[in-house]
């Protein structure tokens, strides 16, 4: 009996030693599993106003983008209309009041817009023109928008700089010149929008108080602010609701650069504790941010907050009762474990004086520790050092220190044996079907596929190492070449393989940009941006080529000249509905652009062919209008792979365009048209052709004949003479020597003074100027 006590005695210690380091984790796990419900209850609820607030802030984001690209498009339109060009609105009288009425309709047609100013840097008239009426610069900025840290000097400093769209955000601005102060944001548009620099520029004044019945209404619920800031995170705009101590601008002022670059989050500064939740707008990157007290949110929660310290109680109290039974039910197998350990010498000496636990933590630890090495080359990242070490190399921001490259090349498997380097990228075709036929996880595959196919094909050539290019549509591959390996022709022949093995087993096809080849390290990234700047004049080539720099800088720039006349006769045709025409002058333009464009000399030119026909559907009846918005709207934002893609959308959207005119004219005798337009065509250059000579040629009224013409062309009778007449003379000043007085008689005007003022107002120079800007671009043609 004394006996079986001491031995009770010796297991108490040990038990209750083991009991204390059990039952701990357990009650800790039990208290982290609470804590972790409790919180989960404060995360859903958070989410839930969190969801609600970013459906509404993504609502507000999709109005005021719809808005601000209404803006963009009334900029847009403005600078295609040839009413609104300076040489017409400067002039007094009815065109400036005409273009006046114009802004004003622009004004009515956007419930944001305030007033609007028009203003040209191309000719020095010293005058706003506004929706409200024509100001001087000093009478704009001094009595009737007076702002405080702004005005005439600052805003002709800006208009000199500015390429693309300008908003300064709200700020306090007196009107007419009383005490009275609204806040207004500034929008500025250049004329033309992102095409170079600007003629002229229309400035829009918008009311802060018109944005805040939609940005309240997210906070309406709450104490909070609300916020749009530009893309430096500066304030656009600034809300806030309920009754707080510091203003919006304030609190702005308070937030981190993080709080404002993530999506959401917590923030504790010395105004409380806010939940912060963000929207951007991927078509200007401006940010629409609220800002709710945390407290608020919680206030629910509190209330169940007794209840759950109460049952969180329970729950510890009945775990320190489950640990003491499983302690005492698991104990027996514990020493039996230990004293394993202690027959097989696990660890020197025994395990008498010591507590289990500990015996068995000092049995691992001596296991672990022989398992380190092993560990340690497993959890290695060579990957990532070989891909930093190659963008490095790339990019030329050499941020590894000279004298450890080589160590960085050899613990990352880099291997550079040769003295030739060269660079080529590989550049993913059709990307936007490539992204929307497969998840992003299959993307990385793909990319990852092509750089193990390319290293591996390499192998022949000398060392390749292929790189992800993340922020890009493809990879980058460098390669060390062997001397006997690096001729044009082995080059092309391993591109070629790559390309066709990607082709065939993944239904995508490459292009590839292949820089320079350098005998020295350091000047990799020179191939590399040849590379890059070859795969550019993917646009001009097609896809599924491959594009060698050297070629592209030997390519001989032909002068091109943007062919207007084919533009008129497109527009013409267009409005005839005659789509056989159509297709063939479009074919005829971009047949010049492929023959004698340079790659921005092509990009240009079809951004004014397209606005050639956003102009021309813009001319047309509602009907056709609202018929091909959508059509128009992607056409005009689609963002075109290649000149061949772009020829066969323009071609598809004028096609249906003309086809449903030609199936909507009011009358179908094509044969009478054909004759009435050969007819005019043959006899414009008779001064005395007249309605009435014409209508009586073909046996119809003058007011049937009138309609008719308007109908099949497009263009009044006048009209359309006047533009053979116009075209007839444009094409003499350029390929003959006659005066302007022969020309005129010879196309069939009998007034010289009313032929130049035609001229001027059509070309927006005179004949003469017209003759010396395009008689140098006739000849160059002509050696060609």
């Amino acid at each position: 009996m004394m006996q079986f006590m001491q031995t009770d005695r010796r297991r108490s210690v040990r038990f209750y030693k083991y009991f204390l380091s059990y039952v701990l984790p357990l009650v800790v796990m039990l208290v982290i599993v609470s804590a972790v419900v409790f919180s989960n209850i404060i995360q859903t609820f958070q989410e839930e106003v969190e969801t609600s607030t970013t459906a509404g802030l993504t609502q507000i984001r999709d109005t005021v983008d719809a808005r601000m690209k209404e803006l963009e498009k009334i900029a847009l339109q403005i600078a295609s209309n040839p009413d609104m060009t300076s040489f017409r609105v400067a002039d007094e009288g009815y065109p400036t009041y005409r273009a006046i009425a114009e802004l004003g309709k622009y004004r009515s047609s956007n419930f944001l817009i305030y007033d609007m100013a028009l203003m040209y840097t191309n000719r020095d008239t010293g005058k706003l023109y506004a929706a409200s009426g024509v100001y001087s610069y000093e009478s704009f900025f001094d009595y009737m928008y007076q702002y405080e840290n702004w005005g005439k000097e600052q805003l002709l400093k800006q208009l000199e700089e500015m390429t693309s769209p300008v908003i300064r955000p709200a700020e306090n601005i007196h009107i007419n010149g009383v005490d009275t102060k609204k806040k207004f944001i500034t929008f500025i548009c250049p004329l033309p929008i992102h095409q170079g620099k600007p003629y002229g520029a229309v400035m829009f004044l918008i009311e802060e108080n018109m944005l805040s019945p939609y940005l309240i209404h997210i906070v309406n619920k709450y104490s909070g602010y609300m916020y749009i800031l530009d893309n430096q995170h500066q304030p656009i705009a600034a809300f806030q609701s309920g009754t707080l101590e510091q203003t919006a601008r304030q609190f702005l002022s308070s937030l981190g650069g993080a709080s404002l670059t993530s999506r959401g989050a917590e923030i504790h500064n010395r105004f409380g504790n806010y939940s912060v939740i963000k929207v951007s707008s991927d078509y200007n990157d401006w940010s629409y941010v609220a800002a709710i007290p945390t407290d608020q949110i919680l206030q629910k929660v509190q209330k169940s907050r007794f209840i759950f310290i109460c049952s969180a109680a329970v729950i510890f109290i009945l775990g320190i009762v489950i640990s003491y039974i499983l302690a005492n039910r698991n104990y027996g197998s514990l020493r039996t474990i230990v004293q394993m350990i202690v027959d097989r010498k696990v660890l020197k000496g025994t395990a008498d004086n010591m507590d289990e636990i500990s015996y068995l933590s000092q049995a691992f630890d001596e296991v672990m520790t022989k398992q380190e090495g092993l560990m340690s080359q497993l959890g290695s990242k060579r990957g990532m050092m070989k891909e930093r070490l190659l963008l490095s190399l790339l990019k030329g921001k050499q941020d590894v220190p000279p004298q450890h490259l080589n160590n960085m090349m050899e613990a990352s498997t880099l291997t550079f044996s040769y003295s030739s380097f060269i660079a080529l990228v590989f550049f993913i075709d059709d990307y936007n079907r490539f992204r929307s036929e497969n998840s992003v996880s299959m993307q990385h595959l793909f990319k990852f596929s092509i750089i193990n196919i390319a290293e591996e094909l390499s192998g022949e050539a000398g060392h390749g190492y292929g790189v992800d290019l993340i922020d890009d549509r493809g990879i980058a591959l460098v390669l060390n070449v062997k001397p006997d390996r690096g001729s044009r022709e082995y080059i092309t022949a391993l591109a070629e393989k790559i390309k066709k093995f990607y082709k065939q087993n993944y239904k995508f096809s490459l292009t590839v940009g292949i820089g320079g080849m350098y005998d020295d390290l350091s000047m990799l990234c020179s191939s590399y941006a040849e590379a890059n700047k070859a795969i550019t004049h993917r646009f001009m080539k097609g896809n599924d080529q491959l594009l060698f720099y050297e070629d592209i800088e030997q390519e001989q720039q032909h002068p091109y000249r943007y062919p207007v006349e084919l533009e008129g006769n497109l527009t013409r045709t267009i409005k005839q509905g005659k789509v056989d025409e159509v297709q063939l002058i479009i074919a005829e333009i971009f047949d010049g652009i492929f023959k004698y464009a340079s790659l921005e000399a092509a990009k240009h030119a079809c951004s004014g062919l397209i606005n050639a026909i956003l102009h021309t559907v813009d001319g047309m009846n509602d009907k056709l209008r609202g018929y091909f918005h959508k059509d128009l709207e992607s056409l005009i934002n689609q963002e075109f792979e290649t000149l061949e893609h772009t020829k066969c959308q323009v071609i598809e959207f004028c096609r249906q365009l003309s086809q449903y005119i030609a199936e909507n004219k009011e009358s179908k005798n094509v044969d009478l048209s054909d004759k009435i337009v050969a007819f005019l065509e043959e006899r414009y250059s008779d001064p005395m052709l007249s309605q009435d000579s014409i209508a009586r040629e073909f046996d119809m009224s003058p007011s049937y004949l009138s309609r008719f013409i308007k109908d099949q062309t497009g263009y009044t009778q006048k009209q359309h003479i006047d533009r053979l007449r116009m075209n007839e003379a444009k094409k003499l000043l350029i390929v003959s020597e006659l005066t302007v007085k022969q020309i005129v008689e010879q196309v069939g005007y009998v007034d010289e003074t009313n032929f130049i003022r035609k001229f001027k107002k059509l070309e927006g120079i005179t004949p003469m100027q017209y003759r010396k800007t395009n008689s140098g671009e006739h000849q160059n043609r002509k050696s060609i």
